[in-house]
């Protein structure tokens, strides 16, 4: 139980008494809990924390769990997301399947099949969490701290640098589009093309070398093949 405490976890469910009393098991479990009564609201709370586990309900009001798990991958494919419900539904299966889900529990949610499920997600973080991502010699971004480092010192970026990069690294083997941009590293506030530009721009002077490539009309790209 104590190798959760060092995870956070969003919990998402409508029905308030079931979520009263699995809230209270949680919180013994997690040092850093947020709660939710309904989808829209559970991806509010996660763009602003950013929680390692998110534990979800399917049939909810305003935006339902598989919809939620959705808009989640869009840009973010290492949050571990359980999802619960009532029924046993082969289609929700293969769609549980197609968006990298960790598990897929039936309710009622108890230790005998919760406890399995938040393992598992735990052991996969703790893995992922335990390596680097090389980008050249002395530069690398450490999944332990989410940050990136130069000759062993943590580089000083903004916020928005640290996220564009971050998404960039986390993402290397495709084109991010500028929608996943404005999503994950403005949140809420609205991207224009010259506030990104200057946004890359400052950072490219911070970096070692150009490891970030524009691909025209679509988005940016880790590039890490330099250029002699």
């Amino acid at each position: 139980m104590e190798k959760f405490k060092q995870f956070t976890i969003l919990y998402i469910e409508d029905d308030e008494g079931v979520r009263t009393v699995n809230s209270r098991f949680l919180t013994r479990m997690f040092n850093e809990f947020y709660e939710a009564k309904d989808g829209q609201e559970g991806y509010e709370l996660y763009k602003k924390y950013h929680p390692d586990i998110i534990l979800t309900d399917i049939n909810m009001p305003r935006l339902d769990g598989l919809s939620l798990a959705k808009k989640i991958r869009q840009t973010d494919q290492t949050t571990k997301i359980i999802i619960s419900t009532a029924f046993s539904d082969k289609d929700y299966l293969l769609e549980a399947i197609e968006l990298n889900l960790e598990k897929y529990i039936i309710k009622p949610l108890t230790s005998r099949n919760l406890i399995p499920a938040l393992t598992k997600a735990a052991t996969a973080l703790e893995i992922e969490k335990d390596f680097k991502i090389n980008l050249d010699d002395n530069f690398y971004f450490d999944n332990k701290t989410s940050l990136f480092y130069l000759q062993n010192e943590e580089m000083d970026l903004t916020k928005k640098e640290l996220l564009f990069l971050k998404l960039l690294v986390t993402n290397k083997n495709r084109v991010v589009s500028y929608e996943e941009i404005e999503q994950f590293v403005w949140e809420d506030e609205y991207m224009s093309l010259n506030s990104l530009r200057t946004t890359i721009g400052f950072l490219r002077k911070k970096i070692p070398f150009n490891c970030i490539k524009n691909i025209s009309n679509m988005g940016y790209k880790l590039n890490l093949e330099k250029k002699l």
